[in-house]
């Protein structure tokens, strides 16, 4: 009897045991290309995220609506977007996006492209307007023709992802595009082009983040604030070795370094203790109010508006405890 008792209590060690090693899966992250994520990825290459205990798979994505269905169909656990972003998700019955991190803010890398005769925003009026439906294109491009006392009414708005889009305006099939780097820096090195509007002209309006599934958040905080620290670390390398990580992340975008440079200067990066003036302490409500409704208004979403409910701390909490 003592050897079945001996014996039970092995069993029930290694069973013990291998439960406890079985490894976390990895956080999966979608990505579209854009200067203030590629901290990401330098992070990753640099070993960052191995250092800090956390498995996290990159899965970069050509068009932000592509990350976010990925999102939506539960094939990712983060993605990289905006304000719009969660607002289009939270539409689904059932689903809690919450926002975890604000990478930045765009200062001018948001921007409204024309062919050249196109002197001004106003000369758009009924004229062809490209942009990625369902996606922060929505905002910005609302937000430039606002400035000229325009709404998507008075275009024609064709919808299209960033790369078609940007060869629709070089072949001339469009007469403007809604873009930012890298696709913009493509379409700014022809002659053929110009720009009317940048977010420069509504600074702390376009808000770059991080969301994820609030039950993920809550399951995972300690690998999400690995994650975070990563992310930190990056931008800590950049500050440090500017050099090596341009060229490394212009690399990974197909640009050139003083390109990278270029585009992530149209960018106000957010330093890890300013997150909670945004998460927690009301920075971004006014964003996330005016914003449901330009969307609301454009027909783009239909649920109502959220504030410290659509965001969590839990990352950046734990990131901080190390």
């Amino acid at each position: 009897m003592r050897s079945l008792t001996l014996w039970l209590a092995i069993l029930a060690s290694m069973l013990l045991s291998g439960c406890a090693q079985k490894p976390a899966p990895p956080l999966r992250i979608a990505l579209n290309a854009w200067p203030g994520y590629e901290f990401l990825f330098l992070a990753d290459q640099l070993g960052y995220f191995k250092e800090e205990g956390v498995d996290v798979k990159l899965i970069p994505f050509q068009t932000l609506a592509d990350g976010r269905r990925a999102f939506e169909r539960r094939q990712v656990d983060v993605m990289g977007g905006s304000v719009v972003e969660l607002y289009t998700s939270r539409d689904i019955a059932g689903f809690e996006p919450a926002v975890f991190l604000v990478t930045d803010d765009s200062n001018g890398s948001d921007m409204l492209l024309a062919r050249k005769e196109f002197l001004d925003v106003l000369s758009l009026r009924g004229k062809k307007l490209a942009l990625e439906i369902g996606t922060l294109d929505v905002l910005t491009s609302a937000n430039a023709l606002a400035s000229a006392g325009l709404t998507f009414g008075d275009v024609q708005v064709v919808p299209m992802p960033q790369p078609s889009a940007i060869k629709a305006l070089l072949a001339g099939e469009v007469d403007a595009v809604q873009t930012y780097p890298p696709f913009a820096t493509e379409a700014l090195a022809s002659a053929k082009v110009t720009k009317l509007f940048d977010s420069s002209q509504t600074p702390g309006e376009i808000v770059d983040m991080l969301i994820a599934h609030r039950s993920d958040l809550a399951e995972r905080s300690g690998d999400y604030g690995r994650m975070v620290r990563a992310f930190y670390r990056a931008r800590q390398y950049h500050a440090e070795h500017p050099d090596d990580a341009n060229r490394r992340m212009a690399g990974r975008e197909h640009i050139k370094p003083i390109e990278f440079v270029e585009a992530l200067s149209g960018t106000k990066l957010t330093r890890l203790e300013d997150q909670r003036s945004y998460l927690d302490q009301g920075k971004l409500v006014p964003v996330l109010a005016k914003v449901h409704a330009t969307l609301t208004a454009a027909g783009a979403i239909k649920g109502p508006p959220c504030g410290t409910e659509c965001m969590s701390t839990l990352a950046v909490d734990a990131a901080a405890r190390r």
